[in-house]
């Protein structure tokens, strides 16, 4: 499992909605590793993210910025064509490019992706398909400093889509990426998502969750299933020290049985374990929706302990609740999403690089406005209460 293939750089040009039409965002350690056990180490003195998180106030583009991570990740990992993906592709645009770089046992990778965009059409909606794609490829080992892992200028080129043989293309579809290639029989470390669960806290699970994983989220609990039978789905609960063991067979009546924390916690647990197995990543939005914020802390450990998590998986996710950034030790791996206030385009901002100090709480740096758009502001609060002052008689 040590060599499973691991994300190093996501960047997109030609992005709508992003300030310059682009952002770049970076799994690698890039400040100084005191404590190897926070990271999952590559090789000498390179090493991944195990948790990045995302933080911003209300529409600042936190999701958004989930989403294009998702998408990339999956052109890598998921084998999915750009059209099956589950995320939104109004986000893109004609001339798109996404640059991803990437490690695989003793190689490492450059994958510039170019993105076309046809006229929805009657029959299939909006097409995305790949106009050009380059693959680069060189030896880990090559790698001497934290600068030379993105630099691929002397580096030559692997494969080309327009330069592959037509017999090739065959094979290939339009929205299918080169990259394919070289996952052809190889272990692919999972990517899962909850982006589309943020609004829609439905229990995933199917089968009997133990006894552990239940009673961390609800002591009360005994026994938790779900099945499906005939195309409907039937959820059994029943509770300790009640005889009583309840059916039901809709979201809505087992959200009248059991919290909606609890519900969250069983899905976020069951994706932790398949990407734990296979140093994969999970991607959250608003981890602290419908959870205590020891159970946040629980979750973020998790992904802390290199005896749990030993294969380097990351748990990526957003939140508004900038108190949850003091569970993360590091600065390198905290981004901050928040508008532009000249033309309201989305700027996404690396923690580390805007703040130096290390003997400040990140939560007071964020909630203090010390970076600029990352609190509301006060004349917007002061104008909101005398416009109620205004409204009572």
């Amino acid at each position: 499992m040590m060599d499973s293939i691991k994300i190093l750089r996501i960047q997109y040009e030609n992005i709508p909605l992003f300030h310059d039409g682009c952002f770049a965002f970076s799994f690698l350690a890039e400040d100084r590793v005191s404590d190897p056990a926070q990271v999952f180490q590559l090789r000498k003195n390179l090493y991944t993210q195990k948790l990045t998180a995302l933080v911003g106030i209300n529409a600042s583009g936190k999701t958004s910025v989930l989403k294009l991570i998702y998408l990339a990740i999956s052109i890598v990992l998921a084998r999915g064509s750009l059209n099956t993906l589950v995320y939104d592709k109004s986000l893109l645009r004609d001339e798109t490019k996404i640059t991803i770089d990437f490690c695989h046992g003793d190689s490492c990778y450059k994958l510039h992706s170019i993105i076309g965009k046809r006229a929805p059409s009657r029959s299939t909606g909006t097409e995305l398909y790949f106009k050009e794609e380059q693959l680069f490829k060189k030896p880990l080992a090559s790698i001497k400093s934290k600068k030379d892992v993105f630099c691929f200028d002397q580096t030559r080129l692997a494969l080309q889509r327009s330069q592959l043989p037509k017999d090739a293309l065959g094979f290939l579809k339009f929205d299918d990426s080169i990259v394919i290639s070289i996952m052809m029989d190889r272990q692919v470390p999972a990517i899962k998502s909850l982006i589309s669960y943020t609004n829609n806290n439905a229990l995933m699970l199917y089968g009997h969750p133990t006894s552990e994983l239940l009673q961390v989220f609800d002591s009360s609990l005994e026994k938790l299933s779900s099945s499906m039978i005939d195309n409907s789905i039937s959820y059994t609960i029943k509770f300790k020290n009640n005889p009583q063991t309840f059916h039901v067979t809709s979201e809505w009546s087992l959200n009248n049985l059991i919290s909606s924390g609890t519900i969250k916690g069983q899905n976020i647990m069951m994706l932790i374990e398949d990407v734990l197995q296979t140093g994969g990543y999970l991607i959250v939005d608003e981890l602290e929706n419908h959870m205590n914020k020891e159970l946040v802390r629980m979750i973020t450990d998790i992904f802390k302990n290199d005896r749990i998590n030993k294969y380097g998986a990351c748990l990526i996710f957003s939140t508004h609740y900038a108190e949850i950034l003091d569970f993360m030790d590091r600065k390198d791996n905290i981004y901050i999403t928040r508008r532009n206030q000249t033309d309201a385009s989305i700027e996404l901002l690396n923690y580390a690089s805007e703040v130096k100090r290390n003997d400040v709480k990140k939560s007071d740096v964020i909630l203090s406005n010390y970076i600029e758009g990352t609190a509301p502001s006060y004349e917007s609060i002061q104008a909101l209460e005398d416009y109620l002052c205004s409204r009572i008689d």
